[in-house]
Formats: C-alpha cells, structure tokens, sequence
C-alpha cells in the first residue's frame, strides 16, 4: 500500500514539474502570456518562492491589473514575513476585486499575526458573506467576537426595524462600516445611518439570522433606495442572501390595485437597479486560478 501511494506521489509530482516546464517554455517565448499566474501558483506549491517572486515582479509589470498575480505577490510576501508588503499587495487586490473571499481571508490572517483582532474579524466577516459554508471561518469569527464583544450590544440584536435602529445611542460604529473595508470606498458614499443599518444586516447575517437579515434590506429598499450607490450596496446582499428566502416569500405580490402608471415606475426601477448591480459585477469580476 505504501509503495502504491508513493509511486502515486511521484506520478503527481511528474505531472507538476511537466506542467512548470511547459508553462517556462509558454513565458519565454511570450513574456507578457497571463499564463504567468498558474506558473507563479505551481512556483509556490513547489516551495520556489524566489522563482515565483522574480516572475511575479516581472509579469506584473506587463499585467498590473492582475488580480491573482498581486494576490500570489503578496502571498510570497507573507512566506517572507514581509508583513507590510504583503498587505499592501492583498489590498490592492480587493481595490480591484472586492468579492474576492481569497484575498479577504490571506488578509485575515495577516491581521492576526499583527494582533489587529477587530480587522482579522471583519476580513472574516467578508468571507462569510461572500462564501457563507466556509466553516473554519465560522469557527474564527465564534472565537474573535469574544475578543471584540464591544463592536455590538447584544440588545441591538433585538431590534425590530431600520427606524429603531437610527433612534438607538447605544450602537457603536462597527469596524466594518468605515475603518476596516480598507479597499471599499463605498462605505465613504454612504449615509452613515445607512451604514449602520447595513452593518447590522451584516451582523445578522454571520449570526445566520438571514430572515432578519432580509426583513432589514427590504426595508432599507424603500427607505435609502433613490441613490444608485446605495441600490447597488443593498442589491448586492439581497443577491447573495436570496438563497435563504423561501418559495413564498420569493413570489410576488399581487399588484392588480396598483395603477400602470405605479407599476411601470417600479420596474423601472428595478431595472436600473439590476444594471447597476451587473455592472459591477462585471467590473469586479476576476480569472480564477487554473
């Protein structure tokens, strides 16, 4: 058995130094091939971290919209230990890509060697929301809310509606609403009793309270949804939240004593604001590894 696992062993690791050896020849006959981040990936599994650092620099320069090179770049930082570097690198990527759950969770881990909990836990929470079965994560975020208790009192979980929330004095601003979204200039665009509101629908949503969660953006819908900055940010978690709503919840409501001319000003309005939330889809969408 054992030596059927290490001729397997073996034949992977064939495969692996073919594949380096194929993709060398490809970035030597076409330096500026986007082939480059699958070498420098292959580079690090193989522990050539100096190989992959020198390619990265290189390609880079060519490419320096690359999502996945500027993640690996500041991966080979963090081998390093050249902390700063590495997050300089891991927020250049999520200025690019802000979905980027990765990048959200390599930056989490850089925050936590430098003892910055607050900055691990909302890097986490980012995760969460963007990849919501990651259950390492869940138990990280479990274990940090006891080192950051203070972000939120536990009554405000209590709260029925966006109008409670707004009277409440006793809800701190989260770190995630203005300091620790580094790379999100968005937040800067908000109201700040939008802010609040969209953290706390955060929140429920790490604490997997989605129906609260929903109940909260439907009304920030009506209350905050006439500016496109604010559709796209609320839009953006009622998308990825929608898998939790039910069949009936999802059904639409019966419009038959709404008049055309109200009928037609909503659709056009949802229209909009699912064009905007395309676009920036597109915008932040990124070429996974291969």
């Amino acid at each position: 058995m054992t030596h059927n696992n290490d001729d397997s062993d073996q034949k992977k690791n064939d495969l692996t130094i073919g594949k380096i050896e194929s993709l060398q020849i490809e970035l030597q006959t076409n330096p500026k091939s986007l082939s480059f981040a699958q070498l420098a990936d292959l580079y690090l599994a193989q522990n050539m971290n100096v190989e992959a650092e020198n390619l990265l620099l290189r390609s880079l320069k060519y490419h320096p919209g690359s999502v996945s090179g500027h993640m690996l770049l500041g991966r080979v930082y963090q081998l390093k230990n050249e902390d700063q570097k590495a997050l300089e690198q891991f927020n250049i990527c999520l200025q690019k890509a802000p979905t980027n759950w990765t990048c959200y969770l390599l930056r989490a881990q850089m925050y936590l060697k430098l003892q910055k909990p607050k900055l691990a836990l909302n890097d986490f929470k980012q995760v969460m929301l963007h990849n919501p079965k990651h259950k390492g994560v869940q138990k990280s975020i479990i274990r940090l809310e006891g080192l950051t208790a203070d972000e939120y009192d536990e009554d405000l979980f209590e709260i029925k509606n966006i109008n409670q929330i707004a009277a409440s004095t006793s809800v701190a601003t989260p770190v995630n609403a203005s300091t620790a979204l580094i790379t999100n200039e968005a937040w800067s665009k908000l109201s700040p009793r939008l802010e609040r509101v969209l953290s706390l629908v955060d929140a429920f949503t790490n604490r997997q309270e989605y129906e609260k969660a929903i109940k909260l953006l439907r009304e920030c819908q009506s209350e905050f949804g006439d500016q496109p900055n604010n559709v796209s940010e609320i839009q953006s978690r009622l998308l990825k939240l929608s898998q939790f709503e039910t069949a009936e919840k999802l059904r639409p409501k019966e419009a038959g004593h709404i008049s055309l001319a109200r009928q037609s000003l909503i659709i056009e309005k949802k229209q909009k604001a699912l064009e905007l939330l395309l676009r920036r889809i597109v915008e932040t969408r990124i070429s996974p590894l291969v």
